[in-house]
């Protein structure tokens, strides 16, 4: 009896911005008993902040738009973003987790994307030095580098790669802990909309390119 009231007493004491690294079912537990929809909303407005960076950087936003004017609308739009992203893509793995015989609910499986999203936050602090080692440079390809700061882009690349590899692995076990099926059907629910995506944009390629010779 005392070992299972310890036991409780340490998953009432799990920091989840640390234990959803290692142990993502237990941290999806712990979101699921002890955190309210204002700390889902809360890592979700982040979210929204360091996605709208990466965009930014992945489209050149630099070359019309100076880093702070990129950082104002990162910090106004990011958060609405991340909300509205949130309620999509919960919206979406929650209904393919039920057509794989899934038992969780739409509530259970928003805290499973926001314990992967944990990890996004956490990587995302890559940020602080990126901004001031390559200050405009996120935002431009086409920019002068140094060979230090070409050094730190090789870094930052590296880490936000770990990143999202790691953030789709704690995804995918807790998707398996709220619906309450195997790891295999978890990876299924979470790649199967990846795959839809690039068969659609292969798609529209394969429809648009004649036209354009």
């Amino acid at each position: 009896m005392q070992t299972i009231e310890n036991e409780d007493n340490a998953d009432r004491q799990l920091n989840p911005w640390t234990s959803a690294w290692l142990r993502p079912k237990k941290t999806v537990q712990f979101v699921m008993e002890y955190k309210t929809g204002s700390f889902v909303l809360l890592v979700a407005a982040i979210t929204g902040i360091i996605h709208f960076l990466d965009q930014a950087a992945g489209k050149d936003l630099g070359i019309s738009w100076n880093m702070a004017a990129v950082l104002v609308v990162s910090l106004l739009a990011g958060p609405v973003i991340g909300v509205i992203g949130l309620y999509i893509a919960s919206g979406i793995y929650h209904a393919l987790s039920l057509m794989l015989g899934g038992l969780g609910t739409f509530e259970e499986t928003r805290k499973a994307f926001t314990v992967s999203s944990i990890i996004i936050i956490i990587g995302g602090l890559i940020w602080i030095p990126d901004l001031l080692i390559l200050g405009q440079g996120n935002f431009t390809t086409d920019y002068d580098f140094s060979s230090v700061q070409f050094g730190w882009s090789l870094i930052s690349l590296l880490v936000n790669f770990t990143v999202g590899v790691w953030s789709l692995i704690v995804l995918i076990a807790a998707i398996s802990e709220v619906h309450r099926f195997s790891t295999w059907k978890a990876v299924l629910a979470v790649f199967l909309p990846i795959i839809i995506l690039v068969v659609i944009v292969f798609f529209i390629i394969a429809l648009t390119t004649p036209a354009l010779f």
